[in-house]
């Protein structure tokens, strides 16, 4: 029976499910489903690529769905050991794609699932406080979310050449992860060029949606510098790349300036600076000078404008002042005041004369004239 065992997996790894007859395979499942239901519970009793194998072999040969759902969940707990070869699993059930991307990426969420309860449990609270302290040892306990980005980036790099994968299949899977589990996005940015370079045919959009996946600031100088030459990637994610690398030399400039003993570093920044703008295409690095000449003609423009609304401001407070001093009222003396309301008796009196048809005589004719003496004869 051992020889016949041995035998048959052979078959298995090597053959297709449309070799086995249907007896032979019948009895093959009838292994495969006893092997899984007598797997240990605990977490590491067997090898992460024993079960992917086992997992491999199940989904070809159909076993039943409740039982690869629990093996997909054992491998999910140690997906942190698994290798790029173990992952590639074909499809097969006849889908679109060549390797079972919806595998992984179920396998990716049992782990994930299983991460957050392990960090939400006592037992994992009291650990970590007890080797708080202790840096050797944390130090040599890798980080589990850490190799399981890496692993996912090589698979995705892996499987980006298939043409028949879609989009959005490609954007979940590199989603699926936190931010806080990649430190350098070099292995996004090569699975993205490498799917690039298989799917010539992406559109603007899908090439922007595509590329949200990655940080750029999260890149390494090499990786910026084959960025700025690359004709693949949408013109605004090579800017980006560009301005977060100056962002970054910009900081070393100034921590530099505080050690001396760093001068030598900062050399070696910015001869790499200086490659990587020679690297970059001459259209674009026309383009770049181009838009830095009017962003300094808009600062000149703008400088032109705070000055003249400064003089208008001036001149704004000037005329007020001359507008407040006419309509202050000035200081009228009693006699003035009188003569005012004496002219303005004799308009009214003259008013009133008009109206009536009468006539005031003048002073002149109401004067008397001097008496005149006649000499008489007499």
């Amino acid at each position: 029976s051992g020889s016949s065992w041995k035998s048959g997996h052979y078959m298995i790894v090597g053959g297709t499910k449309d070799d086995i007859p249907p007896v032979q395979a019948k009895d093959q499942r009838l292994i495969i489903e006893s092997l899984i239901s007598i797997i240990p519970p605990q977490k590491d009793s067997v090898s992460c690529s024993f079960l992917l194998r086992l997992l491999r072999i199940a989904n070809m040969l159909k076993v039943a769905p409740a039982l690869v759902t629990e093996l997909e969940k054992r491998v999910g707990m140690q997906f942190a050991q698994a290798t790029l070869p173990d992952l590639l699993i074909p499809s097969y059930n006849k889908t679109e794609t060549l390797y079972d991307v919806d595998l992984v990426q179920r396998l990716l969420e049992h782990f994930l699932v299983q991460e957050q309860m392990e960090s939400s449990s006592p037992s994992s609270q009291f650990f970590s406080d007890k080797h708080m302290y202790d840096g050797s040892q944390r130090g040599s306990i890798p980080n589990a979310k850490m190799r399981v980005a890496r692993i996912v980036e090589s698979y995705l790099t892996e499987v980006s050449r298939d043409r028949n994968l879609s989009l959005t299949k490609f954007q979940v899977l590199a989603e699926a992860l936190p931010e806080s589990a990649r430190t350098c996005d070099d292995g996004l940015y090569r699975a993205i060029d490498s799917y690039l370079k298989a799917h010539p045919t992406l559109s603007e959009h899908e090439r922007k949606r595509l590329c949200r996946v990655m940080d750029c600031q999260k890149l390494s100088i090499d990786a910026c510098m084959h960025a700025a030459q690359n004709e693949r990637l949408p013109l605004r994610v090579v800017v980006q790349v560009i301005f977060s690398e100056q962002v970054k030399i910009s900081n070393a400039i100034a921590n530099n300036s505080l050690k001396e003993a760093s001068e030598s570093h900062y050399q070696s920044m910015v001869s790499n600076r200086k490659t990587l703008l020679e690297g970059t295409p001459q259209s674009f690095q026309e383009g770049w000078a181009a838009a830095k000449k009017d962003i300094n003609t808009l600062k000149f423009e703008l400088e032109t404008v705070k000055t003249k609304y400064l003089e208008l401001q001036n001149e704004m407070e000037s005329l007020q002042r001359q507008f407040d001093k006419m309509a202050k009222p000035k200081p009228t003396s009693a006699w003035t005041s009188g003569w005012k309301k004496l002219s303005k008796l004799t308009k009214m009196t003259g008013l009133e004369a008009n109206d009536t048809g009468l006539q005031v005589p003048n002073a002149e004719q109401t004067r008397k004239t001097p008496r005149r003496w006649r000499n008489s004869i007499s």
